[in-house]
């Protein structure tokens, strides 16, 4: 068997929350490399473990042990002293750092290191008015990019005639409303853009930027749920207008009598947009769950808002492609799920495998399967310890069948 082909499941289960705990412990003691990083990785480890794993003598596992949010403090603050300089970036990386140690990473002599404290959401704010000085332009733009930093710093770390450090700034939504509102205008359309992805924009600019001459931009402010309603009200009713009826159709401000007329549209692009919105109201979703196009209903077979009675009319659409969608919605009923695991076709069973709310009797059932992506799809999503057990300690040679 050709193991780049079929990964070690194990690798997969480390990297599933339900992993079982027995499974982790032996994969932090494994001899391969690979087997003790994925244990450091995994989000079903123990505080305990990751204290053993900063020991290791390989900093591959040393740093994905720094890396990891339920890191002891005490275990961050000696790997903060490592020689590996990227054990330190993560450590400096880590939200779960105590600020003095933050602090004095921010001294570190690898810019790289300091970059990733400028960008820690927890980095004391007197540290991040030093770093937001500091002589090299990526540690400024990490500070740009953080969610948290104080406007003070923002302000420090901004050259106005740097590209990059008007796009963090855009993207950022810490940004005052003024600086966001001025990058509304730039002269770049990536600035623009950026501006009008920011979930914090303010209305001014998405107003400004709902009318920008490119496309791409406008449709984006368009969808913005903070963008004033009569501009989203006014793209849903232009018939000229495709990308703005199509930007209408996918926010969530979009008043539901809107919605019902936009589920009718003559463009599926805009019917398909409407599928996908999770503000779709009953009316619109039953319209669209009688599409003619298969990928109307495929978007709406996969949207978490659809109404469940229409999920299993969905799951037993003639197309494949509707009913992959519908195995891998994890509002569907359980009962569907076990039908859908019983399916004809290997991709529905897969989306089955790979959807947590899928119960314990569906997945036991694909484990027979002895297929190797539905296997694998197990392995990254089956919260039922079992079938995760024996998918890693009892299943080792399974891996020899492609689907049918």
């Amino acid at each position: 068997m050709n193991s780049a082909e079929h990964p070690d499941l194990r690798l997969l289960i480390a990297a599933n929350p339900a992993a079982p705990p027995r499974l982790i412990a032996e994969l932090a003691s494994a001899e391969a490399l690979v087997l003790r990083a994925a244990a450091a990785m995994s989000p079903a480890i123990t505080p305990g473990l990751l204290a053993e794993l900063a020991k290791d003598p390989d900093a591959a596992v040393r740093r994905c042990t720094a890396g990891h949010p339920i890191c002891p403090p005490d275990t961050l603050t000696s790997l903060a002293g490592d020689e590996d300089a990227l054990v330190r970036l993560a450590v400096a990386a880590n939200s779960a750092t105590a600020a003095s140690v933050l602090d004095m990473l921010a001294g570190d002599l690898a810019d790289r290191v300091r970059a990733a404290v400028a960008g820690n959401p927890s980095c004391p704010s007197a540290r991040l008015l030093m770093l937001a000085s500091d002589d090299v332009a990526r540690v400024r733009h990490c500070l740009l990019q953080s969610p948290e930093a104080t406007p003070e710093a923002l302000d420090r770390a901004y050259r106005h005639h740097s590209f990059l450090c008007r796009l963090f700034l855009a993207g950022n939504p810490a940004a005052a409303r003024a600086a966001l509102d001025g990058l509304a205008e730039d002269a770049e359309p990536a600035i623009r853009l950026a501006v009008a992805r920011n979930r914090l924009a303010p209305p001014l600019a998405l107003e400004r930027l709902a009318h920008d001459p490119d496309e791409q931009v406008s449709a984006t402010a368009l969808r913005h749920p903070a963008t004033p309603h009569y501009l989203v009200a006014s793209a849903a009713a232009d018939g000229s207008r495709l990308a703005a009826r199509k930007a209408a159709a996918g926010n969530p401000i979009c008043h539901p009598a809107q919605f019902v007329a936009l589920a009718s549209d003559p463009d599926t692009s805009v019917r398909r947009a409407a599928s996908g919105n999770l503000a779709l109201p009953e009316a619109g979703a039953s319209l669209l769950a009688r599409d003619t196009d298969t990928l109307v209903r495929a978007a709406l077979g996969g949207n978490r808002s659809c109404p469940l009675p229409l999920l299993a009319v969905l799951a037993t659409d003639v197309d494949p492609r509707v009913r992959r969608r519908v195995a891998l919605n994890d509002r569907a009923w359980p009962v569907l799920l076990d039908k859908l695991a019983e399916d004809s076709d290997a991709a529905v069973r897969v989306g089955v495998a790979k959807n947590p709310a899928a119960g314990a009797s569906a997945h036991r059932l694909l484990l027979a399967s002895r297929c190797s992506p539905i296997l694998e799809a197990l392995a990254m999503g089956s919260r039922h310890e079992d079938v995760l057990t024996m998918l890693g300690t009892q299943l080792p040679d399974i891996r020899t069948q492609q689907p049918g």
